[in-house]
């Protein structure tokens, strides 16, 4: 006899200011929101490397000086999106050339590498939200082909 499992979709959302030290309270309050839903491990760890990168892109590069950054986390099977909107309302993500020795130029590269999937998508209000999948199952991170 077979069990159905009932999935639940899960939602969470924060608010945070244009500052350096968000890119530090982002990292804790994802790491704590996935903890609450029993993710551990590599997921985990991506999700909040990958939402270190996108504040700091959005604090550095979008915001500049008017406005807030909303982190979201939707939760569902254990696929999760994390979306973080910024009000700056272009489209385009810059991928700048990383210089051999430099510090900067790498972050969407990681970020790409470690999501499942990802983009940008515009906002009502003008601003943008920057997006990606992760997958609980690393066995599952394999995007399939689904054109016939």
């Amino acid at each position: 006899m077979s069990t159905l499992r009932n999935p639940v979709l899960r939602t969470w959302e924060t608010v945070l200011t244009e500052h350096s030290t968000s890119v530090r309270t982002a990292r804790r309050l994802i790491r704590e929101q996935l903890n609450s839903w029993n993710w551990s491990g590599d997921p985990v760890d991506d999700l909040v490397l990958i939402a270190s990168e996108l504040v700091t892109n959005a604090v550095v590069h979008a915001c500049q000086g008017h406005g807030e950054i909303r982190l979201y986390l939707q939760e569902f099977d254990g696929d999760c999106r994390l979306e973080v909107w910024d009000p700056r309302g272009d489209l385009s993500v810059r991928r700048p050339r990383p210089h051999r020795f430099g510090e900067g130029g790498r972050g969407l590269e990681l970020v790409r590498h470690l999501a499942f999937d990802s983009g940008v998508t515009g906002r009502c209000d003008g601003g943008k939200r920057v997006w990606v999948r992760v997958l609980l199952d690393p066995a599952d991170n394999t995007p399939t082909d689904n054109a016939d």
